[in-house]
């Protein structure tokens, strides 16, 4: 008897409850809402640094490797390191969108939107717009983009996204971390709690890593009735916060 109630005890009280999401009329989670990134050193850096100028500071956004360094091959760690010190060549800064995974690292809120047949990610910056239907298409032929192209699909309450057909002119960051033309990102979007999104991607570039690496941050919801609103940037400016005397990588 005193077993049988220790059991109804530990079952009762002893077992977190799994999260259930809100959910679509499709039964797949309803991600649906304005969100924003709580780890806002990954739009300077993925790697982490140190605070300075008027920069945060913060720790790597990089789960693997487990050190939290990108795994660059020699020449490409060479071109990041003179990317870092001339970051005024930042596509972000002359008003080219941000690419993937960096999209959803700004300090700017994102709108997400499902109607079951594709969800769509609004960015509040450069006003970019991402498709990914859900259909299991494959991605077009000879395609190449700022963002590439994205297909999804759901894995139990994980949203999947396989993006490709990059052009191979993005940073991942204000630090001048790079991918080429190669690159292929899986994306992982989980909620584990009302108003938290678990987003991970897997970036595989082989001409420009040794293996591939994943990153992780968490997207928190932002309080109802916030809207995106307009985001100008004016081909040809200068953008003073890719002009800061930063020390080398």
């Amino acid at each position: 008897m005193r077993f049988f109630l220790l059991l109804i005890s530990v079952a009762a009280f002893g077992q977190p409850t799994r999260f259930e999401p809100p959910r679509q009329a499709d039964g797949h989670p309803d991600l649906q809402g304005v969100w924003r990134n709580d780890a806002i050193v990954a739009a300077f850096n993925v790697e982490g640094q140190q605070a300075f100028y008027n920069e945060p500071g913060g720790k790597s956004v990089i789960v693997e490797p487990p050190d939290g360094n990108l795994p660059y091959l020699p020449a490409a760690l060479k071109q990041a390191n003179d990317n870092h010190v001339h970051r005024e060549r930042d596509p972000t800064g002359h008003c080219h969108t941000h690419g993937v995974p960096r999209l959803l690292v700004p300090p700017f809120p994102i709108e997400i939107v499902e109607d079951g047949n594709d969800v769509v990610l609004l960015s509040e910056t450069e006003h970019s717009l991402r498709i990914i239907p859900l259909d299991g298409s494959p991605h077009p032929m000879r395609y190449r983009s700022w963002n590439g192209d994205s297909r999804g699909h759901w894995e139990g309450d994980t949203l999947v996204v396989d993006v490709a057909g990059f052009n191979g002119r993005t940073w991942l960051d204000q630090s001048g971390n790079i991918v080429d033309e190669n690159e292929h990102v899986v994306e992982r979007y989980t909620m584990t709690a009302l108003d938290t999104i678990v987003y991970e991607a897997r970036v595989d570039d082989p001409t420009i890593y040794s293996r591939p690496w994943t990153m992780r941050i968490r997207l928190r919801r932002q309080p109802r009735g916030t809207e995106l609103i307009e985001y100008d940037c004016i081909e040809g400016e200068r953008s003073e916060v890719h002009y800061p005397g930063a020390p080398k990588k």
